[in-house]
């Protein structure tokens, strides 16, 4: 039908129900009544009477009500109990939240949350095997470790104005064919141990990263100038600063700088572990749970602060300490000796083998001399006084002012010549070779004193006050 016929159709039919179970209610009577005519009303049948009368149903329910409550009483009170010892823990748990409406209470569970934190972080860096028990998930290889840093929010953050140069050394070190063995870049470290294998891992991409001052060979002849000073004289020695400087400082402060950020995740994720732990097998753990999560990301984002703060203060006091190095030049530098006269300047120290990497060119004697002079005055230096070293040194000074060093040759065209510039450059070599050993070293005390050190004291003495 058409949808307003059939619209019309159920209006009717609703219109006329009342009227027609009315009249099926009285057909319905109508037969009752005429049935009740038809067969007399005689009483049950006694028995039959009993089974299905009010008496023997509720007989039977109540057989089986009780046969049920006995059955199930036993998991009612086993119900019954654990209901109440979770009310009671959830009232003590309610009662200790209670103490954090107490700004004093507050400020008490902190620092004492603060005290095991510090510890639990100190522990980590001086070395805990109970950390690596208790969580070894959080034990880290390398790699795992350079792709934290890669993907923290501090790889872009800028630190200095060498951060946009930082990602060249993350190049470098995506280049390198496999993590070097003897870093044991496979081994799973948590803390100190991750600090130590990051500045270790620092230095052999340092001495991957060598630059090659050949590559500055056709530029060579711009940076002696002319007549610097007064002087009508070809500058080798301006020429050889300015390659050091060029050199070192295009791949040195980028990569203290990814360092920094480098050991900075590792002691930021220290210090999220030490959160976890205290809450676990402590006496205060119970209470330390129930501390407000805006507290505690409160204490996160404040030791972020305090942290990045101390790795900018690291970085400006490393790179200013690392400028001196290549801003001049000494030939008396202690790893600097003399592998070779001036006759033979134009022969290379070092070459590149079949993998790019350098190597001595041929085996110098006098290093093995000095090598050996070094290791009979180390020898003896088990039997002198305190006079007698004293004297040692003063000698030894003396000698250091007064003795004379070949370093550049004296003899120099009127205008410089390729080989000359191979002369400058093979030098210049091997100096730069010698201040990247000895700044290695250097780097090393002062990323001891500036960054680990500085932050165990930052961690005692700034951080728990300020919070």
């Amino acid at each position: 039908l058409p949808s307003q016929e059939l619209f019309k159709q159920r209006q009717k039919l609703l219109t006329s129900a009342d009227a027609v179970e009315r009249d099926r209610f009285q057909e319905w009577l109508s037969r009752q009544e005429t049935f009740g005519l038809e067969h007399d009303d005689e009483p049950l049948n006694p028995e039959i009477k009993q089974r299905i009368g009010f008496a023997s149903a509720k007989k039977v329910m109540r057989e089986i009500m009780l046969s049920d409550t006995a059955n199930r009483l036993p998991e009612v009170l086993q119900s019954l109990r654990t209901e109440l010892a979770r009310c009671r823990k959830e009232k003590q748990i309610l009662e200790e939240k209670q103490r954090f409406n107490d700004p004093a209470e507050v400020k008490s569970v902190v620092m004492e949350l603060l005290f095991y934190v510090e510890s639990r972080v100190k522990a980590y860096l001086d070395g805990d095997i109970e950390a690596s028990i208790k969580f070894p998930e959080k034990l880290q290889t390398l790699e795992q470790e350079i792709d934290e840093e890669d993907q923290s929010d501090w790889a872009c953050r800028e630190l200095n104005h060498y951060t946009e140069a930082e990602d060249r050394w993350r190049d470098q070190i995506a280049q390198l064919k496999g993590l070097p063995k003897e870093v044991q870049a496979n081994s799973r470290f948590l803390g100190g141990k991750q600090v130590q294998r990051a500045i270790e891992f620092f230095k052999v991409v340092m001495i991957d990263s060598l630059p090659d001052p050949y590559e500055l060979k056709s530029l060579v002849a711009n940076a002696t100038g002319y007549l610097g000073g007064g002087l009508v004289r070809e500058n080798w020695e301006k020429a050889m600063v300015q390659i050091t400087k060029v050199c070192v400082k295009e791949v040195t402060h980028p990569g203290i700088n990814y360092l920094i950020k480098h050991v900075g995740t590792i002691l930021r994720r220290l210090f999220t572990l030490a959160l976890a732990d205290v809450k676990e097998g402590e006496e205060m753990s119970a209470t330390f749970k129930l501390l407000p999560r805006p507290v505690e990301n409160y204490l996160l984002s404040e030791f972020d602060q305090m942290l990045w703060k101390l790795l900018q203060r690291v970085a400006e006091k490393t790179h200013c300490s690392l400028e001196p190095m290549y801003s001049t030049v000494d030939p008396h530098l202690p790893t600097f000796g003399e592998a070779c006269g001036e006759e033979d300047l134009a022969e290379p120290l070092y070459r590149k083998d079949s993998r790019g990497h350098y190597e001595l060119a041929k085996p110098k004697q006098a290093d093995t001399q000095n090598s050996r002079g070094k290791s009979s005055l180390m020898n003896g230096w088990t039997r002198l006084t305190g006079s007698v070293a004293k004297a040692f040194l003063r000698e030894r000074s003396i000698y250091a002012s007064v003795s004379t060093k070949s370093f550049l040759q004296d003899k120099r065209s009127s205008l410089i010549t390729e080989m000359e510039i191979e002369k400058i450059l093979n030098r210049s070599f091997q100096y730069i070779v010698a201040l990247m050993e000895f700044n290695l070293v250097n780097l090393k005390f002062q990323l001891n004193h500036y960054l680990v050190m500085g932050f165990k004291e930052e961690m005692s003495l700034s951080f728990s006050k300020k919070v």
